[in-house]
């Protein structure tokens, strides 16, 4: 029996204040990589974020009285691994594991501004995966605000971060390439996941991927007496707020607003990066920020039909952000599934 797919509702002034929130913690993680990598190895700076962010949403999950689901089911005579802890197993692979790896290496060998390039690939691939394995509607309206912001990334960036793609590794670049397509993916798998209570989801999948990253420090040259304060105080923001926090948020975004409609954070947070550096650090904006500004805003206009509606219309089976936790009958539809 194929599961029943609904897709997601309309976005509501909730889920805008939920992606502001995610671009305003997900935007800093490019210069708190950048901090964290001058001392520590790519291999350190993934798998250190990802066990702070792991043992914090477990704390936040288990203080609000929620715990995770067991790992085996009995079906029949057989043991096998639950469903919920497949989908957690995927997502954690896909959007953390990986990319976590995939953008510190890549950072070492190419400028920021050019990382922040790559990252505008994110939504495209999503909003295509999304169409074709998400049941999310691909518009010309859409298409046409994807692009615009795309092409206001671009212009904010600058000439130099376009021109670094000629001079900067083609490894690094399709490195940075292939760990947006994996957040893509991940985005997608959260959407069609079985419902499961965003902290549960969250703790699961961040468990999963920081036991997956552990192997890697095995291969790698630590160094651990070159660890600056400075980077080993990065690694832990990064997992508190861009890693754990963000990852509760983003899960209850794709099950209420769809993948299609967080992929928009990768279009906003070079703006964020640029607005706090001019609020920190007294940083000149220039007239392509403006501009670009301006084109990205429209982008987000004419992708969303209703950027600030009230309403939701339909239930969200496949994914309610809001849904109970595991409760045997959706293990019981499962033995139907699999």
């Amino acid at each position: 029996m194929a599961r029943k797919h609904i897709t997601p509702a309309e976005a509501t002034l909730f889920d805008w204040a939920l992606l502001a929130l995610i671009v305003a913690f997900g935007g800093s993680s490019f210069a708190f990589i950048r901090k964290a990598v001058e001392t520590a190895p790519p291999a350190v700076v993934a798998a250190g974020r990802l066990w702070v962010a792991a043992i914090l949403v477990y704390l936040l999950m288990r203080a609000a009285g929620r715990r995770l689901p067991p790992l085996l089911i009995r079906s029949g005579s057989n043991w096998r691994i639950r469903r919920s802890w497949l989908w957690m197993i995927a997502v954690g692979a896909s959007g953390n594991v990986l990319p976590f790896y995939l953008f510190p290496w890549a950072q070492q060998h190419v400028e920021s501004g050019l990382a922040g390039v790559y990252m505008a690939f994110m939504p495209i691939w999503t909003v295509g995966l999304a169409y074709f394995f998400a049941g999310e509607h691909l518009t010309g309206r859409k298409l046409a605000g994807f692009a615009l912001g795309f092409l206001g990334v671009i212009l904010l960036m600058g000439p130099d971060a376009v021109k670094g793609a000629l001079t900067s590794s083609f490894l690094a670049q399709a490195g940075l390439l292939l760990a947006t397509l994996l957040y893509a993916v991940s985005a997608v798998l959260s959407r069609r996941a079985p419902p499961i209570r965003p902290r549960v989801f969250a703790s699961g999948m961040l468990i999963v991927a920081a036991i997956m990253a552990v192997p890697a420090l095995f291969f790698t040259d630590l160094k651990q007496e070159q660890w600056s304060a400075a980077s080993l105080w990065s690694i832990v923001f990064l997992g508190v707020f861009p890693t754990g926090i963000n990852g509760v948020l983003i899960i209850m975004l794709i099950r209420r607003a769809g993948a299609g409609f967080m992929a928009l954070s990768n279009y906003i947070t070079p703006l964020w990066a640029v607005g706090l550096g001019a609020i920190m650090y007294h940083e000149r904006l220039e007239l392509n920020a403006l501009i670009a500004l301006a084109i990205i805003l429209m982008g987000l206009a004419v992708s969303q039909r209703s950027p600030f509606s009230k309403k939701r219309t339909g239930a969200i089976e496949a994914g309610d952000g809001l849904a109970g936790e595991l409760a045997p009958m959706i293990e019981r539809a499962d033995e139907k599934v699999r």
